[in-house]
């Protein structure tokens, strides 16, 4: 019997069984969530004062003013954790991907140093109304939004082909796309497949701020998918630009150029948050972030 045949009886099963079963890697940082009952108007500024790409914002004093939220532009430096750890620490859920963008945004305002507004967190399984979501314009976008989650399981619920396109990445999202791949993880297993030919796709799966150079070629690579196809923004870059937000050799974020359907936050995210997106968007997992929590 060869050794490694004998080795693996001895260790049993080491790939992942994310989404079924909780993975030490959950253990790793994933987000930023702020603690309503431990926030003050002062740790609020505190911690946007620390935050070098605005994902966090603070207006006002600390008589009165609002803090901003912004998860689709957070690198994970931990500047407001160390800032002000009494109302911001580390989340290290998995379920981080989200649907619309708006769903990694949140507001708290307060009023003569009080605060006063704290807008409900989304509860698993879509129990509850989601952060942002009262901010919506229109509601046809949220019904349309339901319907393409209901067509792309009838369409994907089996089996997803994805082309991934870098578009202007320090290549830290790709290291971690390139882990899915290995028996830790096994995409395959869930009927995930990475193709190099987007006329075998069944989804676009884009990392990168989209420079100016690779604006072209994401645009063909896109109109070369056969529909129905989806498109899945993974990493702070591709959501909302990051360190890099408003650059002159930049044309992200690439919702600007794209119809998105699913948002994967992170810098990097995590092959977990990758995976958790994917099966977001053919249908097979809920949306479970939370971005307000009570101690």
């Amino acid at each position: 019997m060869s050794r490694w045949i004998a080795l693996g009886l001895l260790t049993g099963r080491k790939t992942s069984r994310f989404p079924d079963a909780p993975d030490l890697e959950a253990e790793a940082p994933t987000t930023v969530t702020v603690i309503t009952s431990a926030l003050t108007p002062e740790l609020a500024i505190q911690g946007a004062e620390a935050c070098p790409t605005g994902a966090l914002v603070a207006t006002g004093d600390g008589e009165e003013g609002g803090l901003e939220v912004d998860l689709g532009q957070c690198i994970l430096c931990a500047g407001c954790i160390r800032a002000a750890p009494e109302a911001f620490r580390w989340g290290a859920e998995a379920e981080t991907a989200v649907r619309r963008r708006e769903r990694l945004r949140a507001s708290i305002a307060w009023r003569r140093g009080r605060m006063v507004v704290a807008p409900t967190a989304s509860a698993p399984n879509g129990g509850g109304e989601a952060v942002g979501e009262g901010r919506c314009p229109d509601d046809r976008l949220r019904r349309a939004a339901d319907e393409l989650h209901r067509r792309s399981r009838r369409l994907f619920g089996r089996s997803l082909h994805i082309r991934h396109i870098d578009v202007g990445s320090c290549d830290g999202c790709e290291s971690e796309l390139q882990l899915l791949a290995s028996p830790s993880y096994d995409l395959s297993r869930l009927g995930l497949f990475f193709t190099p030919s987007p006329r075998h796709a069944d989804a676009l799966l884009v990392t990168g701020v989209v420079t100016r150079q690779m604006e072209q070629p994401l645009l063909e690579t896109y109109r070369a998918l056969p529909e129905p196809k989806l498109v899945v923004a993974a990493g702070v870059c591709a959501l909302g630009g990051g360190s890099f937000a408003g650059g002159l050799a930049t044309r992200g974020p690439l919702d600007h150029l794209l119809p998105v359907d699913v948002y994967v936050p992170g810098c990097p995210p995590p092959p977990l948050t990758l995976l958790h997106g994917l099966l977001l968007a053919v249908g097979r997992a809920e949306e479970r972030l939370h971005i307000l929590e009570e101690r």
